[in-house]
């Protein structure tokens, strides 16, 4: 399984009731979405239905969970690699599920590198443009919402980079 991050190492000066809380969403839903894949899936997007239904209201909840499923779905069949989450119910998320709330964060603020670079980083694969594309939905259906994610939780994507660590780069 993915390495256990707190999303509080990436989140500066965000109040527990603001952007936190959203960003938490958006990571878990994700991780309920991926399970539900995997596993018992009536069971897994129940979860990821209360998760959202918990922070956007319920009467949000149906469209979000939909363009959940779609973003899920262009990742799953764009990524190079398995995505990893953790199980359901622990605190905290993993790489992944924080790359995922910061290519979010980046498509509501329209930062296309940041973005870019985020997604390139989760599926290790230069497909990204689909998976761009569903992103954009789904954080097009937080807005609506009125749930947004703050500036503080873009990542250092290239942080983040599967194998990135000791790997030199080129001089320009």
């Amino acid at each position: 399984m993915g390495r256990a991050v707190s999303i509080d190492s990436h989140v500066q000066n965000v109040t527990p009731g603001g952007g936190l809380r959203v960003a938490q969403m958006v990571g878990r839903s994700f991780r309920c979405g991926m399970l539900a894949r995997r596993e018992n899936p009536a069971i897994a997007w129940s979860y990821a239905w209360q998760e959202i239904a918990g922070v956007a209201g319920v009467s949000h909840a149906d469209r979000l969970v939909v363009a959940l499923g779609a973003f899920i779905n262009s990742v799953e069949l764009a990524a190079a690699r398995r995505i990893e989450v953790l199980p359901k119910g622990c605190p905290g998320l993993c790489r992944d599920e924080c790359l995922v709330v910061s290519i979010m964060a980046a498509s509501q603020l329209g930062a296309c590198p940041a973005l870019k670079a985020c997604m390139f980083a989760l599926i290790d694969s230069g497909n990204v443009e689909p998976c761009i594309r569903s992103a954009g939905l789904f954080s097009t259906a937080l807005s609506d919402a009125g749930q947004t994610l703050p500036p503080d939780v873009v990542c250092n994507a290239l942080a983040l980079m599967p194998g990135s660590a000791g790997r030199k780069l080129a001089d320009a």
